[in-house]
């Protein structure tokens, strides 16, 4: 196995992994190709739910998922904070402009992130990005100033030069690990739709950015002992229809709060709505006890299944009152949870809702993988575990069916495609790099073990993911 000195790792935010593959086989992607397929290897990969930007990467910088970071959505409620803390910044977060800046330290501190294991890092465009510090986050201050621009003005061509600009003047650094954000492909898609001719272009320019890296490594010598990754957190599909969550739960009887309007029931909301990706939903309904628990799947059947009933929501779920995660949707209803062992077991209550065919009733997370890997939802069972896992997670979580999103106000430009859901198409995501893996079925959280052990690191314990390579 070769032992790499050095890691850079491309985020192509919102790249689909059957877009990849198309230019890759078309001969689109030519750089990609040489420096990195024909050396290593090209995969397709299951992310996380929600799969949106930002808790969608915690698996590689964390090697954790997003439930067990306590970062359930790019927006969310603290019941305890919200109840007993009026004042504080704790009580909800939406990491859509300024409060972007809380992220790193609303995630638990029990993790390590790569940049506090290689001190000798830079960081780009990412916000999450603990260890970097001052000197090694080159984008600390202007990070929002660009990412308002990518989404506001449709100029994410120039703000994805400026991410490549950065990333080649820093080889001059010589760091061991980059991180570098390339926002081009998620921005046109939610503008136009995930085929659109800028959003193609997106993915060349990521190509042509490999190519110069490449050169410019191997005009020093370095390419062959520097691993390069690239891979994506989320797809996207295109979004024909609008659902108002909001207003749904208004019209429920109840009180609820949301963004970007929190003075509205800054004190009194009995309810939250908060969406991520637009696709996915943090449901918070206040318990008969207060804020200080979570409301039980069984006391919110009669919202669950007005839910079920609307054609934009897909699956619904939540925590039953044994704690287990209990799903619905219009195939059927059923329960999953880790025993003591770690081993997922799924109960059918009536029908599948997922249509999983051949499903044991009890299985290792890998075998999960294997079963679900090439259906509708992949590795749904797991990764609706671990969202529930979060505290901050609502007591119901909604997942939108495909073509719909689950926010119609306060969108501005309004997103013609959406990600965050549990299904194939959000799923999915490309992942190559120059270095060859022995392991069929691939989770993102697997690639931060992956690159501790061909750069020749110890695997912490307190991770989620498998090395790709031991």
């Amino acid at each position: 196995m070769t032992e790499f000195k050095s890691c850079i790792f491309i985020m192509a935010d919102g790249a689909r992994a059957d877009v990849f593959s198309e230019l890759l086989n078309s001969g689109d992607l030519p750089n990609i190709s040489k420096y990195l397929v024909e050396k290593g290897c090209y995969k397709e990969a299951v992310t996380v739910f929600p799969s949106t930007t930002g808790p969608a990467y915690t698996p590689y910088i964390f090697g954790k998922y997003p439930g067990r970071c306590n970062l359930p959505g790019i927006r969310w409620l603290d019941r305890d904070a919200y109840n007993d803390k009026l004042l504080s910044f704790d009580r909800f977060r939406s990491y859509i402009g300024l409060e972007t800046y809380f992220m790193n330290r609303d995630v638990s501190l029990d993790y390590q992130t790569l940049f506090e294991i290689f001190p000798r890092n830079v960081n780009i465009f990412n916000e999450l990005s603990r260890g970097a510090g001052f000197k090694n986050d080159k984008t600390l201050f202007s990070k929002l100033y660009y990412k308002v621009k990518s989404h506001f003005t449709d100029k994410s061509d120039e703000v994805d030069l400026v991410a490549r600009r950065i990333l080649l003047q820093s080889l001059k650094e010589y760091p061991d690990f980059i991180y570098a954000v390339f926002l081009g492909i998620d921005t046109y898609s939610h503008l136009n739709h995930p085929f659109h001719k800028k959003v193609i272009n997106s993915y060349r320019r990521i190509d042509e950015m490999i190519g110069l890296l490449a050169k410019n490594l191997e005009s020093e010598g370095r390419l062959e002992e520097t691993l390069i990754i690239v891979a994506s957190d989320h797809g996207l599909t295109q979004t024909h229809s609008h659902f108002d969550s909001l207003e749904f739960m208004n019209h429920q009887g109840y009180k609820t709060f949301y963004y970007p309007n929190v003075f509205k029931h800054f004190t009194d909301a009995d309810a939250a709505s908060l969406i991520s990706g637009n696709a996915m939903a943090n449901i918070y309904v206040k318990s008969k006890d207060g804020w200080g628990r979570k409301s039980t799947f069984e006391e919110l059947a009669g919202l669950v299944d007005n839910f079920i009933e609307r054609p934009e929501v897909d699956i619904v779920a939540g925590l039953d009152h044994k704690g287990r995660s209990r799903i619905k949707s219009t195939m059927g209803e059923a329960v999953t949870w880790l025993d003591n062992d770690g081993n997922i077991n799924y109960q059918k209550i009536k029908g599948d809702p997922f249509n999983y065919n051949g499903m044991p009733k009890k299985m290792s997370s890998e075998e999960a993988l294997a079963y679900s890997f090439n259906t509708e939802y992949p590795d749904a069972l797991l990764q609706i575990i671990q969202l529930l896992e979060s505290p901050r997670t609502g007591d119901l979580i909604l997942s939108a069916s495909p073509g719909y999103d689950l926010r119609a106000k306060h969108e501005n430009p309004e997103h013609l495609s959406s990600h965050g859901a549990l299904f194939r198409d959000h799923m999915l995501v490309p992942l190559v790099m120059n270095a060859k893996v022995n392991k069929e079925f691939i989770r993102t959280v697997d690639i931060f073990p992956t690159i501790l052990s061909l750069l020749g690191h110890p695997i912490p314990n307190n991770i989620d993911g498998i090395s790709l390579v031991d």
